[in-house]
């Protein structure tokens, strides 16, 4: 976007490849859940060797197949959140995921900056403007406290806890964890333990200057969740909307 190539040492490869759509052959059924597909090509580089490219495609459920969801919004509104590509984007990402809720969802939404709280009470994913109007009245402000939220947002998740669905904390921040005993491997057990009651966690990056990536997505693997970085709507449709299921449901059932 700026006109530059990024460093090399940004581009992880994995990320690269598996970005993109390549339009594998879809399974059928649950059953067999994976499809295998193989191309091969000359190496542009090098005439005596080529190229492979092996494809693993998963089954897709469609959206009307998916788990019932409790997710709980774990909102960073400290100070750095203020700027156009961070808290505002985050409101209008999460606006997009509301409308792909049902009346069998649970919304809660938990905010943190010097000291966190709830903002929204477990509410029905059909609630939408109860839901919206708590997002639209989210500012920014203060210094970040990120291990507290995180606390209230899994005792969230647990009081509202669907049994054989999706229950999930999706922490939305710019990564940086600043104030406040922020033990970080105290956070990794946690979210190791709340793994292993059927809660997950997802995190979605907002945000530059000094975004923590390398932390983000460590909580997510630790939390049997994923990582999605949100630099504008565009991304945010892609990873809440389009890809909703995959995003979603990330622990075999």
């Amino acid at each position: 976007n700026q006109g530059v190539m990024p460093p090399s040492d940004a581009v992880r490869i994995e990320e690269l490849v598996n970005y993109f759509d390549y339009e594998y052959s879809q399974p059928l059924s649950v059953d067999a859940p994976f499809t295998l597909s193989s191309e091969m090509a000359m190496t542009p580089w090098n005439a005596n060797t080529r190229l492979l490219q092996i494809g693993l495609q998963g089954y897709l459920p469609k959206n009307e197949a998916r788990s019932a969801a409790n997710l709980v919004f774990l909102i960073d509104v400290s100070g750095s959140m203020n700027a156009p590509n961070k808290l505002p984007l985050l409101k209008n990402a999460f606006k997009l995921l509301v409308n792909q809720l049902t009346p069998q969802d649970s919304i809660s939404m938990v905010v943190y900056a010097g000291s966190s709280g709830v903002v929204l009470e477990p509410t029905p994913g059909d609630k939408r403007g109860t839901i919206l109007a708590a997002l639209d009245q989210l500012s920014a402000g203060g210094s970040t406290h990120g291990s507290a939220g995180i606390q209230l947002a899994y005792r969230m998740a647990e009081q509202s806890f669907i049994k054989n669905g999706i229950n999930r904390v999706i922490l939305a921040t710019d990564g940086d964890f600043n104030v406040g005993t922020v033990n970080h491997e105290a956070l990794l057990d946690l979210i190791e333990k709340k793994k292993t009651n059927s809660i997950s966690l997802t995190t979605l990056g907002f945000g530059d200057g000094n975004y923590n990536d390398h932390l983000m997505e460590q909580l997510a693997d630790h939390g049997d969740g994923n990582y999605a970085y949100i630099d504008n709507l565009s991304e945010a449709r892609k990873t809440l909307v389009q890809e909703i299921s995959a995003t979603l449901q990330t622990i075999a059932r």
